[in-house]
């Protein structure tokens, strides 16, 4: 929103109700004040307008308007007048405040704040040395290589990554984790369970219970490893460190650290922080994790005096990434409970908190079905379900409905896929937010081949996708022929070095991995093709020609807009599809211009290599930030949190799915077990798992917790429609043993 049209108040003060009202009263040097309340309660209301009241009242001090996640951060700004002035709520992520204390601790310091994937690319460049095996300790045997993961690289330094952003999270340092994981191998295995208790070995599946008849033996040397373990992961986590102080580089988890440990060590500084804000207002505090709660309490005292929080517990979606909110909610001086619905029929509400309840002796809902305002569906497959959604939102439009008042909310935006494309198939707008990876859109795959054919002809899997692409539109007949060797094959200059034959491989050829690249650049084939396809393919060396010209003297964004413009955009529909791969590719030129801004002599090649490395990147890392509010929202979770629609659409309610399945990682961490390594290694391992890994399973109640949280994140999606909720799956229903069928208890409740 921009220009003095939109500068309004985001709310009327005369609107708000008594306990929103009363949260507005609290004074402003009061000790932490929580607004709590269930979705639809006016709970972001209330926590603004307080803001904004907060402002006028001492325009000559700050007040900081914040949320833990970069969708909640959004929802607020737009709620705030436009545009904003000096004496207005300042509404920063708690990485940018971070990085304004760390700059006025190290003066004249240059600090990036980066996201979490080029964070997990100068992690995987800092363990390098471990990944390839070239580490002192393994090279001299004073470290067991036999180690819980290590056999998989790239699956392990994804999982110690994920392991130590938590750490970050949770303000445990490098020394601090390798004294707490070493006490808790020490206290387990100097003191083991009973490990063949009736309640541990019915809880545990059979396929699992070989790995509690470990012996004294075995249970030492699971000890041995797992040590070494925490020494690895400790060397990495300091390597990694290392690394960012190197480049000067900080995601939001590493601005928080290290700005409450500066801190903690500097009162002169802490006491200069206290003076930046008069109060500090934060909504979807359920989400907020140990690192967020200790630098407001460095900001603002131990009793958080001049904070507002605001949340849902039912809500804490993120308790297993280290969220810990109910306990700040535990801490409020004064809590102010909305107990007003502004905005869920009680229909759509007693489907959402029955779903929160798995106890089949639950009580009947309160409020009665109403299939006006709650429908189940489930399809035969994953395309009858997808097809049911589409046409179902085909028809709400063509009756008038509006569509940035539609949603279609997943647990996975990865999953959306099909939803998508039925949607897009009925010519129906759509735009995305969501944990998902840009560079796995087929828009987005169909751009990166076209600057590969520039780069590297011999990238075969994108030069074919290229050729397959709307811009060149081979047949697989053209492109079989292009993939052959030609029947008068144009003589080299020189000749290919030559490697000596295999004699197990009789059909070898030396050339095969060049054929397709050759035949493109050079044209031998061209005379086999159709008179249409040799046009085509010549239009395409003449066109790699220009380009190769143009990168010589272009720089990379407009280099790459040039070679867009000739392909991708040229032959986008004028329809939804077409709009939503433009949109999609426009977001992927926007990468291309952080990365010239980051590095201005990046060469194309430099910037595909990065892409490539994004698009390996642990998926849980990507996001895409929605851009386009006047269509249908296809979100996840988290994407949805405090927003509203008329009509949502819950899909993919099946066990697997949402609720997802609890699959651990290869190494979980409790400060009160230390490291527990998931697999049993080493020439005298019996057992898949380790005693260790399936005990803490029983002792932590891991996979009740998880699905405890699948419940709370379902409950959170339903309650985002204002009119109507639609719950759909596909498939036949499992008997909901590892994780629960959703649909089919509410379905059997609700009958």
């Amino acid at each position: 929103m921009t220009g003095a049209a939109d500068a309004k108040p985001a709310f009327d003060a005369a609107s708000l109700d008594g306990e929103q009202a009363e949260a507005l009263a609290y004074p402003c040097a009061g000790d932490l004040l929580a607004l709590a309340g269930g979705p639809g309660s006016g709970k972001t209301a209330a926590l603004v307008q307080r803001a904004l009241a907060l402002a006028e009242a001492r325009p000559d001090a700050r007040v900081w308007l914040s949320a833990p996640s970069e969708a909640g951060l959004a929802r607020l700004s737009a709620l705030l007048p436009v545009p904003q002035s000096d004496a207005e709520p300042r509404c920063a992520s708690f990485g940018a405040v971070a990085c304004e204390v760390l700059a006025a601790a190290t003066p004249g310091a240059e600090l990036e704040l980066i996201g979490d994937v080029r964070a997990a690319q100068l992690f995987e460049g800092a363990g390098a040395e471990l990944f390839s095996l070239e580490w002192a300790e393994l090279a001299s045997a004073e470290v067991d290589p036999e180690i819980t993961g290590l056999q998989a690289p790239r699956r392990f330094a994804a999982a110690a990554f994920r392991l130590i952003r938590k750490l970050r999270g949770a303000l445990i340092g490098p020394d601090e984790f390798r004294a707490q994981a070493l006490r808790g191998a020490t206290s387990f295995y100097g003191h083991p369970p009973n490990l063949a208790g009736a309640d541990l070995l019915m809880e545990t599946p059979a396929k699992y219970r070989d790995s509690l008849r470990a012996s004294e033996e075995e249970l030492a040397a699971q000890h041995a490893r797992e040590v070494d373990l925490v020494r690895i992961l400790a060397r990495l986590y300091a390597s990694y460190l290392d690394a960012l102080a190197a480049r000067g580089c900080l995601t939001e988890s590493d601005a928080l650290y290290e700005a409450n440990a500066v801190l903690r060590a500097r009162p002169p500084l802490r006491a200069w922080a206290r003076g930046l804000f008069a109060a500090a207002l934060v909504d979807d505090a359920q989400d907020l994790g140990p690192n967020h709660v200790a630098f407001l309490e460095a900001l603002f005292g131990e009793r958080l005096a001049g904070v507002t929080i605001a949340g849902d517990v039912r809500q804490a979606t993120r308790t297993f990434s280290g969220a810990r909110g109910e306990q700040t909610f535990k801490r409020a001086a004064r809590t102010v409970t909305l107990r007003a619905r502004h905005r869920v029929p009680p229909a759509v509400e007693a489907v959402a908190e029955r779903a929160l309840e798995p106890s089949p002796a639950a009580p009947r809902p309160a409020a009665p079905h109403d299939p006006e305002a709650v429908a189940f569906y489930r399809g035969a497959t994953l395309e009858d379900e997808a097809s049911f959604v589409a046409a179902t939102i085909r028809t709400l439009l063509d009756g008038g409905e509006s569509p940035a008042r539609i949603a279609v909310v997943t647990r996975n935006l990865r999953s959306a896929g099909p939803y998508a494309a039925a949607l897009l198939a009925r010519d129906v707008e759509l735009d995305l937010g969501g944990e998902a990876s840009l560079y796995e859109q087929p828009a987005v795959q169909d751009a990166l081949a076209a600057l590969w054919t520039l780069a590297d002809p011999f990238r075969h899997d994108y030069l074919l996708r290229a050729l397959e692409a709307p811009w060149m539109r081979l047949s697989d007949a053209s492109i079989a022929t292009l993939c052959a060797e030609p029947a008068t094959p144009q003589k080299l200059l020189f000749e290919l070095p030559g490697e000596p034959p295999d004699e197990s491989r009789s059909r070898w050829d030396r050339h095969r991995d060049l054929r397709l690249g050759r035949n493109v650049t050079r044209g031998d084939a061209d005379g086999e093709l159709s008179a249409e396809a040799r046009e085509r393919a010549a239009a395409l060396r003449a066109a790699r020609e220009r380009w190769e010209r143009l990168e010589r003297r272009l720089e990379l964004p407009q280099l790459a807009r040039t070679i867009f413009e000739e392909t991708v955009f040229a032959t986008l529909e004028p329809n939804a599809r077409g709009r939503f791969g433009r949109d999609l590719v426009a977001r992927l030129l926007d990468e291309i211009d952080a990365f010239a801004a980051r590095d201005p002599l990046g060469s194309l090649d430099e910037f595909l290599a990065y892409a490539q490395n994004a698009a390996e990147a642990d998926p849980d890392l990507l996001s895409l930030a929605q851009r386009r509010f006047d269509c249908v929202s296809v979100l996840d979770v988290e994407a949805a949190k405090g927003r509203e629609f008329d009509h949502v659409f819950v899909v993919d309610v099946r066990a697997g799915a949402f609720p997802r399945y609890y699959v651990p990682d290869a190494f979980l961490f409790a400060p009160s077990l230390g490291m527990i390594p998931k697999e049993n290694v080493g020439e005298s391992a019996r057992a898949a798992r380790t005693a260790k890994f399936t005990y803490a399973l029983f002792r932590l109640k891991v996979r009740e917790r998880y699905n405890a949280e699948e419940r709370r994140a379902f409950y959170c999606a339903a309650t985002r429609a204002r009119r109507r909720l639609y719950v759909s799956a596909s498939g036949r229903p499992t008997r909901g043993s590892s994780a629960p069928e959703i649909l089919e208890e509410l379905r059997a409740a609700f009958r």
